[in-house]
């Protein structure tokens, strides 16, 4: 029979070769942002307010903001999704059962650890191979290498040598293994684990892991060690902070009696017995509210999270506290639960922690205002009118503005054009540029030529040495967007300029000037124009070639001119251009504005990802 010989230096080298393949696949999971897919219609024309997804992301940056000509027309880039080739667990459990090289063995399995720890196989076919090498191997780096597989691999049939070996493991080794062993609420663990409490060298992470064991297997009678563990003000603090949080899991009511003794000691007993008060006891509770008005931050900060967990209800009588105390957790803690219980007065005590000085904090302030607005109709009228009300270009509050101008586009509130117009050179980045964003999602013609003066005063400002530093350039994109969406041929000349590569400003503001000359030519297509847009579409091999997003917007302009004179530019683009940022795809979807046919959507692509190309042959 004939036999695959392995080549031990073959596959070391062929660790540098693909392991699988990437599969290239486009979104769609928003009905509102297919056109790239659908392609468009004879009548696609950008115009009024926006209709489409306004995506912000947890902590706001002015540079983030999303910009409509991303979405009008929505080009989406590949999504890449790991395939591992069919063959590939199969091969690794052939060389862990058949290659006699320790170094081999060791990367095969660390392959295995791979693929379960990334989700790109089931590796449960390696069960058996592994669970030998791990009992016979001599080597420490094998075992331990088999060891990440077992437990990445979820293979439970393998707990009791994961278990023994975990027994003799290092830490860094154990945060993996053990927290499998919990998950899976292995009972033999027990033992260990219970002897590992009451054993004095052992380090706070190999505690805590085993304290956390316990607590998943629900060892009532660990309790009362844990308790004695946690009330030792001899122990290592971190042991202690996690035997009385075990021990709040195990026996609630105890645990309440063993905080007792620690509430009228130092800070750091205070922290240990607020520990033992997070469970649903409630005693416990109600003494973990009292120490919500700890005069020390980290105690009631503890105190106001171990209450939040359990029953957030408990701490509306401290909103008021909360919402101005010196901690930006409890600060933000205060504003999620104002938003569990919203009224009027909350509605403006949410509206003030848009000015706190914590950046994380105003941010959960605003996303919770969303989302009172959203599910109680009733606020969403003085949410809106307290965030125009704040729009003051005299104010020196420039976290709160931001923080409202944000607000106002995710609640897709319309009438304040004019109040962003006197903000567009305020003193801020962050307040001057989400004006520009906001003006440019719901464009308002009563403010066209105040528009139209602030994206030239911008022009202007953009070469003045005293203006270095400022986000002129990003805020004009915005306002660029609002011109062309409004037609204003005025800002032609202005918008012109941009084809130079060496203009000052983001590239962003050249991306937005293509976008509007499109809107400017909508449907009458100009030669010499038209001409321009395919110098940027082709210049991909200069020794400073185009930036992505000015070529991208340049064909997306040709389709809205509906230039058919582009035909052969638009049809190179699709046949040559790489898929990403769009590009390929702003070329089918300008195939039939251009008189084209649509062509078919973007073939999945394959790559390689890293890892081996196991070749075996046969003698």
């Amino acid at each position: 029979m004939a036999k695959a010989v392995f080549s031990t230096l073959a596959i070391l080298l062929a660790l540098l070769g693909p392991c699988g393949r990437l599969t290239e696949v486009r979104a769609q999971d928003d009905d509102q942002v297919l056109s790239d897919l659908a392609g468009p219609t004879q009548d696609f024309s950008p115009a009024g307010f926006f209709q489409g997804p306004i995506q912000i992301p947890d902590i706001v940056r002015f540079r983030k903001l999303p910009h409509r000509m991303n979405y009008e027309p929505f080009i989406s880039d590949p999504i890449r999704i790991y395939e591992l080739g069919q063959d590939y667990v199969p091969m690794c459990v052939r060389v862990l059962g058949e290659s006699t090289d320790p170094e081999v063995i060791e990367v095969a399995a660390l392959q295995l650890y791979r693929f379960a720890q990334e989700k790109l196989s089931d590796i449960s076919s390696a069960e058996s191979v592994l669970k030998s090498v791990l009992t016979t191997t001599r080597s420490a780096r094998v075992r331990a290498a088999c060891a990440l597989a077992i437990a990445a691999g979820n293979l439970k049939t393998l707990a009791p040598e994961l278990l023994a070996y975990t027994a003799t493991a290092a830490d860094t080794e154990r945060v993996i293994l053990e927290s499998s062993l919990a998950s899976w609420k292995y009972a033999p663990a027990r033992e260990l684990w219970r002897k590992r409490i009451a054993s004095l060298p052992e380090s706070a992470t190999a505690v805590r892991l085993a304290c956390e064991g316990l607590a998943a297997l629900n060892d009532t009678e660990s309790a009362a060690q844990l308790q004695k563990m946690a009330t030792d003000s001899t122990m290592d603090y971190l042991k202690r902070m996690s035997a009385a949080a075990a021990s709040a899991r195990l026996n609630p009511a105890e645990s309440t009696v063993q905080a007792a003794g620690l509430l009228q000691r130092s800070e750091t007993e205070r922290l240990i017995g607020v520990a033992f008060l997070d469970s649903q006891d409630p005693k416990g509770l109600e003494t973990a509210v009292q120490l919500c008005s700890d005069p020390e931050d980290a105690v009631a900060s503890a105190a106001w999270q171990v209450v939040y967990r359990q029953n957030s209800q408990l701490l509306q009588p401290l909103l008021d506290n909360g919402r101005r105390h010196n901690d930006a957790v409890v600060r933000m803690t205060a504003a999620r639960v104002m938003r569990q219980f919203p009224d009027a007065q909350r509605v403006n005590w949410l509206h003030q922690q848009l000015s706190d000085i914590h950046i994380q904090v105003r941010n959960v302030a605003r996303q919770q205002l969303r989302l009172v607005a959203i599910e109680k109709t009733e606020l969403k009228d003085q949410i809106i009118g307290l965030c125009a009300d704040s729009l003051k270009p005299e104010s020196p509050d420039w976290q709160g503005i931001e923080q409202c101008l944000i607000l106002l586009g995710q609640l897709r509130a319309s009438a304040f054009s004019a109040q962003c117009v006197e903000l567009l050179n305020y003193p801020r980045n962050e307040v001057m540029v989400s004006a520009g964003w906001l003006i440019h999602l719901f464009p308002d013609i009563a403010v066209r030529e105040l528009v139209l003066k602030g994206a030239l005063d911008a022009e202007a400002r953009l070469s003045d040495p005293a203006e270095e530093g400022r986000e002129h350039g990003l805020k004009q994109a915005f306002l660029f967007q609002y011109l062309g969406i409004m037609r204003v041929r005025e800002i032609e000349e202005t918008l012109a300029k941009n084809f130079s590569k060496g203009v000052p400003g983001p590239q962003e503001r050249r991306g937005a000037s293509m976008w509007a000359l499109g809107l400017l030519h909508e449907k009458v297509p100009d030669p010499a124009l038209a001409a321009r847009f395919h110098e940027r579409i082709q210049d991909r091999s200069s020794p400073n070639p185009e930036r992505a997003i000015v070529r991208r917007f340049s064909l997306i302009a040709l389709g809205m001119m509906r230039s058919t004179a582009s035909q052969p530019i638009v049809q190179e683009s699709w046949q040559i251009d790489d898929a990403s940022d769009g590009l390929r795809g702003a070329a089918r979807w300008t195939h039939p504005l251009v008189g084209l046919e649509l062509p078919e959507p973007i073939a999945p692509y394959l790559y390689a990802v890293g890892g081996w190309r196991l070749n075996p042959f046969e003698d």
